[in-house]
């Protein structure tokens, strides 16, 4: 009863309706100024006039403004160079010549253009027929054939948005407990409100409580963010008159994802407040860099999305310590096996559970000492060995 009662606090602690709608409405004012500012950025950045003497077609480069002029007024455009025109492109012997009066960085964007540009000026001017020209200036379209029939839409977009979106908020719920793991319980230490508690709950009830209720606000607050970035990334569809977005994603692999990550996030978080109750100062410690030690996981299965197929991704999918990440990711891009699925839930619930041991020892170490850190030998002594513990 005390655990979930725990629990509960900790979860209301940190779940504000305030907090929720003012950050939610931030998220959404991010999203649509990152929408809309390519379109101011266009209306504001001015066109910069560009005097072209060479016959044929003129290039075409958002931001530039061509003009075709003839030989006799290029002396007058030199005069005016860096008034009302800012760069003059010639061409002599198939080089091209830029012409402007001082570096800038804008030159660089015209550059690349005209590259291109005189590229296909120089295959328009060679003796090719159509089909010979087409054959040279458009990529050759490479079509897959798979025979084993595919269960999932193989739509590449809607592959990279999920995986992208994940991975998202795996950062974003790691990071949170986290902050307020280590937040809480080091305040809590340095405020002495440990005597108190200690005399009213265990140790293991302090942390297994603090753990449920900040895993289970992290886990609220992923799952929440992905509804909305899912029903945000539809509205820019619409938006642009295409067709509702379809994520590759079914029944089966959300229940599965939000298990794996649930089961993680406990996981990490017993890491953390375990580990967090081991500094005194944390304005001096130097210790508190191994907070971050949980974000290793997620860079890992991160490094292996481009062969999700491949055995590395396998192993990480697999192995406890990095299995609530990998897998989300890996069943995102490719049917994983059952017997797979079920082998690396298995070991992360054993993984889980003997941590939840080991990290409530470490916790009733480090929550009881002031005015010193515990040695590195003491925690690892206590979290490897329950006899040193008692």
């Amino acid at each position: 009863m005390n655990l979930w009662t725990i629990a509960v606090f900790e979860f209301k602690r940190y779940f504000k309706w305030k907090q929720e709608i003012i950050s939610l409405a931030l998220m959404l004012l991010g999203f649509g100024f990152s929408v809309a500012w390519p379109m101011v950025k266009g209306i504001l950045d001015k066109d910069y006039q560009v005097a072209v003497f060479a016959e044929g077609v003129m290039p075409k480069i958002e931001g530039f403004q061509f003009s075709q002029l003839g030989n006799q007024g290029q002396q007058d455009v030199m005069k005016n160079l860096g008034g009302s025109w800012h760069a003059v492109i010639t061409i002599e012997k198939d080089q091209v010549h830029l012409t402007v009066k001082e570096k800038a960085s804008w030159q660089s964007k015209l550059k690349a253009g005209l590259k291109s540009w005189q590229q296909q000026r120089l295959i328009a001017a060679l003796p090719l027929d159509a089909v010979q020209r087409k054959s040279i200036t458009e990529l050759p379209e490479i079509l897959v054939r798979t025979l084993k029939q595919e269960n999932k839409d193989d739509n590449e977009r809607g592959r990279e948005l999920l995986s992208g979106a994940l991975l998202f908020l795996l950062i974003m719920g790691v990071f949170s407990g986290f902050g307020y793991l280590f937040t809480g319980i080091t305040s809590e230490k340095q405020n002495r409100v440990t005597e108190q508690l200690l005399t009213l709950i265990t140790p293991a009830q302090w942390i297994q409580g603090k753990i449920l209720g900040i895993s289970l606000f992290c886990l609220k607050t992923m799952v929440s963010y992905g509804i909305i970035f899912f029903v945000f990334m539809n509205g820019i569809t619409a938006f642009n008159g295409n067709s509702d977005l379809s994520l590759p994603i079914s029944v089966w692999d959300v229940f599965s994802d939000i298990i794996f990550i649930g089961l993680g996030l406990l996981l990490v978080n017993s890491f953390m407040a375990a580990f967090a109750a081991t500094i005194d100062d944390p304005n001096h410690s130097s210790r508190s860099i191994m907070m971050f030690l949980p974000a290793v996981p997620v860079a890992l299965a991160y490094s292996g999305i481009d062969n999700a197929e491949g055995m590395m991704m396998q192993v990480l999918s697999i192995f406890p310590l990095t299995s609530f990440a990998a897998m989300p990711l890996r069943m995102a891009h490719t049917e994983v096996p059952l017997w797979q699925w079920a082998i690396s839930l298995s070991l992360l619930l054993a993984c889980l559970w003997w941590f939840k041991s080991a990290a409530t020892r470490v916790f009733t170490l480090g929550i009881r000492m002031y005015g010193k850190e515990p040695t590195w030998k003491q925690m690892l002594e206590v979290f490897l060995f329950p006899v040193k513990a008692q």
